[in-house]
């Protein structure tokens, strides 16, 4: 990205930082966001997270020390302890990635694979710059009913009520 997506960032956190107005749009990083990625250019909404992720891979590029990257072939597991494992792919991962945006956001994400057959393990510790993980679900649905019928009994609020219950774990109770 020859540096662009760099240099305006810091142009954007410079004017931030002087605090001399109230307000900022960073239209010029935006337009040069959009040249590089057109699915971010126009006026659309979009994934915070796609954006975010684009913005730190763009930034480690133009800020990458390494200019070279060498070829680097990954080692099976073979037994080994996970933590040599992890260095020897840390290691791999860094002779090819060098800036700033490694040093802050990037991680490791170990993954197994066992052989059903033979039982032969695989250990692979592989890089990461943003981990998209589940939200946990709820094991319950809330629901709130109300009952505008006067009438009582059968064909009423309280068999609304009654259905509800067998239904689900909601209690019925009288209004």
């Amino acid at each position: 990205m020859k540096g662009h997506i760099a240099l305006c960032y810091a142009e954007l956190i410079q004017e931030i930082w002087r605090g001399t107005t109230k307000t900022i749009a960073p239209l010029k990083l935006r337009f040069t966001i959009g040249k590089y990625a057109p699915r971010f250019s126009g006026m659309q909404q979009h994934d915070a997270q796609e954006l975010l992720a684009f913005l730190l891979d763009g930034l480690h590029e133009d800020l990458n020390r390494v200019h070279d990257k060498p070829y680097v072939e990954l080692r099976d597991s073979e037994g080994r302890p996970d933590v040599i494992v992890a260095q020897e792919a840390w290691e791999n991962h860094i002779l090819r990635n060098k800036s700033i945006v490694v040093d802050l956001f990037h991680g490791q994400l170990k993954s197994k694979v066992t052989c059903r057959q033979c039982h032969h393990e695989s250990v692979r510790f592989d890089p990461f710059n943003v981990l998209s993980l589940p939200l946990p679900m709820e094991n319950f649905t809330h629901m709130e009913i109300t009952c505008k019928s006067h009438r009582q009994g059968r064909g009423g609020c309280l068999s609304i009520m009654e259905y509800c219950a067998r239904q689900s774990s909601v209690v019925a109770e009288s209004i």
